[in-house]
């Protein structure tokens, strides 16, 4: 009989192991996968400079995904495009939002991790590059979590994922982290002049910022620009002069450093490249404010404004104005001084949207880092502990089933009793895995903070409202103040593009359903519907948009004689506040 139960234990345990290992492989593409989709995302860099010749490359890719149903081919496909939509554009545009969100709603149809920390990394990325840095934290942080637990020789595009979270970790202020991942990203085999070159500009930098050894950075500078000369790469070369020039500036070597930004000014002008040519010429006016040359920084000011025209770099021209204060309250100038700190404000304020003010920003993102990270280590404890319970109870399962089969005869009333408390405990643990998955889906979504968000606006608004009506008209500046906020509750078109986004990432296909439902609504109709459907009356729907409650009554009268027989449907759907 013990021999019995050792081949019993080695019929079920060994076999419940090398399913376990399987998970693990099975988690991730294959080898030889994974170096076809690299090969794809590294071929593609090639036509990033045209949209069609990109979309001509990837287009029988995409028919390959659709005709084998290779979701993760689909992801990465999507990313590509969203990306060079975002170049071609010079900025975020519907196409690249469109895209990205494609690519995230594939997540749940395929089971590659690699493929899914590759996508995540990409979009949070993205929105990094699109000032959103706080929604871009928890897409990055899943997607380095992702790394740890994919074997290196599996990661997709490791140079460029190593990159981008050092970069990123780097703006934050995060400097250790993301130096790490600037070493791991210049460490890598095959890794071409040109973006070692890049990595190791970027890693000086960081270092210099961080406080670390000035020695290092300069060497990391020097290798780069060596690197950038052996590739003819006119712009890597003068952004590492660019950034040498700090470390002279650092040790008040100023004739050193303007000569090296010289030299960068000079060839960033002949290459036509305005980002670089602005950088170098900031770096130079600080530079020649410590030397008290202040009659060439009024100079420069001028050219660096002629060249951020029509941009939309708030943070250079706030640092511009900061500058110009500073001369006009040398020189006794109050009229330019009033305007330099009126534009300031200005700039400050709409700064706060876009990740602005650089130390609150930073405070900000570092807790909530440690937030989101907190977050994914109990969520990834949760998903092994239950893979674990699953795990343990098909092995169970085979163990109860094999020594039924051979001792029914023998131990009938045993083996009956057995399988009652075996389908108890069964029970008891569907009911409390469906407990656990109540409490994780109970935490609160950034809809329902809209939603508390959108009544509490309604209380300021009619709060300033009837300030305004019992102010009358006594002062005409007090009045223009109290409006000008009141304007800044309201919903404008700049808010409802962001509320549509935050709807479609929460519901991707509710705007869709609605507009396929209704298809006469207008944007404005879609407006007061969505405010509607929240549990937004008549008067709160106005309030927030700045109208009249008779101007949305009429709207909707309108709406449901366009409508005709649907509008019975229309207004049925509003009154169900259930968004799913």
């Amino acid at each position: 009989m013990l021999r019995f139960f050792i081949i019993l234990f080695f019929i079920t345990i060994i076999p419940g192991r090398a399913v376990f290992g399987m998970d693990l492989m099975d988690s991730n593409s294959s080898a030889e996968e994974k170096n076809f989709y690299e090969t794809i995302i590294q071929e593609s860099q090639k036509y990033q400079t045209s949209s069609s010749a990109l979309s001509t490359y990837l287009t029988p890719y995409f028919n390959q995904a659709i005709r084998k149903n290779d979701n993760a081919l689909l992801a990465i496909y999507y990313c590509l495009l969203a990306d060079q939509s975002f170049d071609s554009e010079g900025g975020r545009n519907s196409f690249s939002d469109k895209y990205y969100l494609k690519a995230l709603d594939l997540e749940k149809e395929y089971n590659y991790q690699n493929v899914k920390a590759w996508v995540k990394v990409m979009y949070g990325f993205y929105l990094y590059r699109c000032l959103k840095a706080s929604e871009a934290l928890p897409l990055l942080l899943e997607g380095e979590k992702g790394l740890e637990d994919i074997p290196k020789d599996l990661v997709l595009d490791l140079t460029h994922t190593y990159k981008k979270l050092g970069y990123f970790f780097g703006t934050l202020g995060d400097y250790r982290t993301g130096i790490k991942y600037l070493e791991l990203g210049q460490r890598q085999e095959g890794i071409s002049p040109k973006l070692k070159a890049e990595i190791l500009d970027n890693l000086g930098l960081l270092t210099l910022k961080s406080g670390g050894d000035t020695a290092q950075a300069m060497k990391n500078f020097e290798i780069a620009q060596n690197l950038a000369l052996s590739e003819k790469d006119s712009l890597r070369y003068a952004k590492t002069l660019g950034n040498q020039a700090r470390i002279y500036e650092g040790m008040k070597d100023y004739q050193k450093a303007l000569s090296l930004l010289d030299k960068d000014l000079e060839i960033s002008k002949s290459l036509g490249n305005n980002k670089n040519t602005i950088f170098a010429l900031m770096m130079r006016i600080h530079l020649c404010i410590s030397m008290g040359a202040n009659q060439e920084v009024r100079q420069m000011i001028k050219q660096t404004e002629h060249l951020l025209e029509g941009a939309d770099d708030k943070k250079t021209i706030l640092e511009l104005e900061g500058h110009k204060l500073n001369l006009a309250i040398q020189n006794g100038d109050l009229k330019q001084e009033l305007n330099a700190r009126r534009r300031i404000e200005q700039l400050q304020d709409s700064l706060r949207f876009l990740d602005g003010d650089p130390v609150l920003s930073q405070l900000k993102f570092m807790a909530d880092k440690q937030k989101y990270a907190d977050k994914l280590s109990l969520a990834q404890a949760l998903i092994k502990k239950k893979r674990a319970e699953t795990r343990l109870w098909v092995i169970l399962s085979l163990f109860v089933l094999v020594l039924f089969f051979f001792i029914y005869n023998a131990f009938r009333y045993r083996s009956r009793k057995r399988m009652r408390e075996y389908e108890y405990q069964l029970l008891n643990l569907k009911y409390t895995k469906a407990e656990l998955d109540k409490e994780l889906m109970s935490s609160k979504s950034q809809l329902e903070e809209y939603m508390v968000y959108l009544k509490r606006n309604n209380e300021q608004i009619d709060l300033l409202s009837s300030m305004l009506d019992e102010m009358g008209e006594t002062s005409v500046k007090d009045r223009d103040e109290l409006k000008t906020l009141l304007q800044s509750h309201l919903i404008t078109d700049e808010k409802w593009q962001e509320f549509k986004l935050l709807l479609a990432r929460e519901f991707p296909n509710l705007l869709h359903d609605i507009q396929a439902k209704f298809s006469d609504i207008t944007e404005s109709n879609l407006r007061v519907i969505v405010l509607m459907k929240m549990g937004l009356n008549n008067r709160e729907v106005a309030n927030v948009l700045g109208v009249t409650p008779d101007a949305i009554k009429k709207s909707m009268q309108r709406l449901k004689k366009k409508l005709g027989g649907q509008a019975g449907i229309l207004m049925e759907y509003i009154s169900d506040k259930e968004f799913v």
